[in-house]
């Protein structure tokens, strides 16, 4: 599943690499233009949206071809029927949704978040199969049992991913900030930094083919740094989803071999101190005040104050929860196109940490 997912916990994550990755160009392998549409198991085939290059997730190369994938096989064994696949990148997930599954050049995509807020009108969904999320990485000698445990300690964190825009907003952090998830976990196993916080599927699958399963990796929960996997199909496919909620609630244990045959981290999550979060200075309210104002208040009317309650900012806290950071972190850093809301790539970290500090303080 990958981190590109949208407005919670994970949406626009689509993909296996931190919140963000270098900007590429969505490419459609082996789904024809012409291609029939309305296929479903009933014809004997089950079409599956995956990414072509996404492992531990999915790949269309030969060798291991990934976590979604062995478990689209599974499924489709367990419902008579064979696999076609329409390979996208997933960069952007909502725009793959709708150039495969959407444009009816598959029938069920594999990944996709137990979220009614991503897509829903157009979307349903079976039960939850995995739960994925971020985690920290570390030498089995460096111990901990709160994330703020690690204040001591050199931490990697990937570009404006989720983890290193807490850290920063919590403060005390010694941080080092990297392009990838990959970047990260090579520095880590150099020795320049003591522990990596990055995305723990990826963690998982590196630690595993490359460190030699040797080092320990811990998932954080807290701020929505966890969430579940799906199926979805298009509305109106009640019968499809029906038939492949089924086969997961049937392949637990089938589920459980895959996750670790491909290393994703499991067990018990650690919070950043029992809960409490860090305390917020009344100046970088103020500061984060005035940065709103400057950037966002066009659309979102003067100190957040909009009578319209779709761009009414302080109601995030009652719409998201404990999602609602990462809901602001990730709508201004990748945008919501379909709402006509561009990427606020012009901010750095620290004045989004601002912004975000002052609508904290005003949710109703």
């Amino acid at each position: 599943m990958s981190r590109e997912a949208g407005a919670t916990g994970g949406l626009e994550r689509l993909r296996s690499l931190a919140l963000l990755v270098p900007i590429a160009l969505a490419v459609l392998l082996g789904a024809g233009e012409g291609e029939p549409a309305g296929r479903e198991t009933g014809s004997g085939v089950l079409r599956v949206c995956a990414d072509p290059d996404n492992l531990p997730f999915s790949s269309a190369a030969p060798g291991e071809r990934g976590l979604y994938v062995d478990l689209a096989e599974l499924v489709a064994a367990r419902l008579g029927v064979g696999t076609e696949y329409a390979w996208w990148y997933t960069f952007y997930g909502k725009r793959a949704v709708r150039n495969t599954l959407l444009a009816d050049r598959c029938d069920a995509f594999f990944g996709l978040p137990a979220d009614a807020d991503f897509m829903g009108r157009d979307l349903i969904v079976t039960r939850a199969f995995l739960d994925v999320g971020w985690a920290i990485i570390a030498p089995a000698g460096v111990t901990f049992s709160y994330v703020d445990e690690l204040k001591s300690r050199r931490l990697a964190v990937v570009f404006r991913s989720m983890p290193q825009l807490l850290l920063a907003t919590r403060g005390g952090f010694q941080t080092s900030t990297f392009r990838t998830d990959e970047d990260a976990l090579e520095a880590l196993a150099r020795g320049e930094v003591d522990a990596a916080f990055v995305w723990g599927p990826t963690a998982g699958y590196h630690n595993l083919r490359k460190l030699g399963g040797a080092y320990r990796i811990v998932l954080v929960d807290d701020e929505g740094l966890q969430w579940r996997a799906t199926v979805a199909v298009r509305k109106g496919g009640e019968g499809l989803r029906d038939r492949i909620d089924a086969a997961l609630a049937a392949m637990q244990p089938e589920i459980r071999q895959l996750a670790d045959r491909y290393g994703f981290p499991g067990g018990p999550a650690i919070r950043f101190a029992g809960g409490a979060a860090a305390p917020t200075d009344a100046e970088t309210i103020v500061a984060g005040r005035s940065l709103f104002n400057q950037h966002c208040s066009h659309c979102h009317a003067p100190n957040a104050m909009s009578p319209e309650p779709s761009r009414d900012l302080r109601r995030l806290r009652s719409r998201y929860g404990a999602s609602s950071a990462e809901v602001f972190f990730t709508t201004v850093t990748r945008g919501r196109p379909d709402k006509g809301m561009p990427p606020w790539n012009n901010l750095d970290a620290a004045s989004l940490q601002r912004v975000w500090a002052f609508l904290d303080s005003v949710q109703d």
